[in-house]
């Protein structure tokens, strides 16, 4: 049985069309690798090949397989936009959940903290850390963004449970003599999931095109491949002038496609969530 929650989301357009477009393209980047098991990263076809019927997404320069670069690609992108969307996400909000529950001191001292790491350009403390590094994993690269974004979390999360401290059952709960802990992160957190899942699939979506957009100036993985690796040797063999489009244009497709229906998924259930936005 469905529940009555998802049967309202299905009636929105926007909702069914983003998620559509996320689980088709989260299917083929984890089945597809195991379906088409060419290795990605193996140097035995012939270069620049266009696509055919033994390369259907044709050779690099290299003459490494493209759509099992793709496949691989995506599974990678995908898996570090996860990772880092979830450290940044618990940090964030347990930084915001304390800082807007306990107030003062701790308040101001926290807030200090993240307006410090908010006004540093992420972007370039996450190339400054990776270029330190010469091997980089998916994992470590997920680190960097993940420790990176998550101050605007902490900052919408404080102003949201600074509101909810005003509710009515706040004050039973303090009647029942229950710690900090448990009244933070058992009733007024839970009063903010639909915004905390909205700020998830934000995040996801920042951390993939911030993973593409350090592989494009040489700073992603070193280890593996993902779309913005695929990017990156495609713009440096000049794939673009040269009139190779099945080397750039199905990975710039699965990120533009993936970025885009997640804003949409949240634009959508933003729309839900909020009774002014439901009333237009």
């Amino acid at each position: 049985m469905i529940p009555p929650i998802l049967k309202n989301l299905l009636r929105i357009k926007k909702f069914d069309i983003s998620v559509s477009i996320i689980l088709f393209i989260t299917l083929v980047g984890i089945i597809g690798p195991f379906v088409y098991t060419v290795d990605p990263t193996a140097l035995h076809a012939p270069p620049e090949v266009p696509p055919n019927n033994k390369y259907p997404l044709g050779t690099d320069s290299y003459g490494r397989d493209l759509l099992a670069q793709l496949l691989h690609g995506i599974r990678s992108s995908l898996y570090i936009g996860l990772t880092a969307s979830l450290i940044s996400l618990a940090i964030g909000v347990t930084i915001g959940a304390v800082a807007g529950f306990k107030g003062g001191i701790t308040d101001d001292s926290l807030m200090l903290v993240t307006n410090v790491v908010y006004a540093l350009p992420s972007i370039m403390l996450m190339m400054l850390i990776a270029a330190y590094l010469k091997e980089r994993n998916p994992l470590f690269v997920a680190l960097i963004i993940g420790l990176t974004s998550w101050p605007w979390v902490a900052r919408a999360v404080r102003s949201q449970l600074m509101s909810l401290k005003s509710r009515d059952f706040l004050a039973i709960s303090r009647m029942a003599a229950l710690s900090d802990l448990k009244i933070m992160f058992e009733d007024l957190i839970p009063n903010m999931a639909s915004y905390i899942f909205m700020a998830f699939v934000l995040l996801m979506s920042g951390a993939m095109i911030a993973e593409a957009g350090l592989s494009m100036i040489g700073l992603g993985v070193t280890r593996g491949v993902s779309l913005g690796i695929i990017l990156y040797w495609a713009q440096l063999l000049e794939s673009v002038r040269r009139g190779l489009w099945w080397w750039f244009i199905p990975p710039g497709a699965c990120l533009v496609s993936l970025a885009t229906s997640m804003l949409l998924l949240s634009t959508s259930l933003d729309e839900y969530f909020s009774p002014r936005l439901r009333g237009r």
